[in-house]
């Protein structure tokens, strides 16, 4: 299950932040004119906020804006677990005991989960500001376990759960 939340919640952030990098590449003529006009969002992993938590046109384009500003970070995160978590695998697996550059690896793993948490708060944080208090209540109620409780395993490991 806690593999589950993280793959959505992997995959939002990945979303916010690419709608962001979109949205300041164009302007906002252009936006305008190619906006779905059916209502329907051109960042469907993000109408489940939009729905859950009753968000209105301006709240969901400043947490639309926040997702794709995320989105380089979070991305930049993820390589460098994926690459943490490599090199880890190669040291443990070529040795036959706890090796300085293993203990350095496994540091360095242990300070990108303090980046990581710590850039995913800073976004949820700056997310829940768009949003009145209620609504940012329920959504720190509903995301910031996900966050306390974040394993360092990347998305693109799991498979469904």
């Amino acid at each position: 299950m806690k593999r589950g939340l993280w793959i959505i919640l992997a995959a939002l952030l990945a979303a916010i932040a690419g709608f962001v990098i979109t949205q300041r590449s164009c302007c906002d003529v252009v936006m305008a004119d190619t906006a779905p006009h059916d209502g329907s969002s051109r960042l469907p992993e993000l109408e489940w906020l939009r729905h859950e938590f009753k968000l209105n046109d301006a709240q969901f384009a400043k947490v639309s804006e926040l997702h794709l500003a995320y989105r380089p970070t979070c991305e930049d995160l993820c390589m460098k677990v994926m690459a943490s978590q490599d090199k880890i695998k190669k040291l443990v697996g070529g040795g036959t005991q706890v090796s300085p550059e293993l203990t350095a690896a496994l540091q360095e793993q242990a300070t990108l989960h303090v980046e990581c948490q710590t850039a995913l708060l800073t976004h949820l944080y700056q997310t829940a500001a768009c949003l009145s208090p209620e609504q940012a209540r329920s959504y720190l109620d509903a995301m910031l376990p996900q966050v306390i409780d974040m394993k360092m395993e990347p998305a693109t490991k799991h498979s469904g759960h």
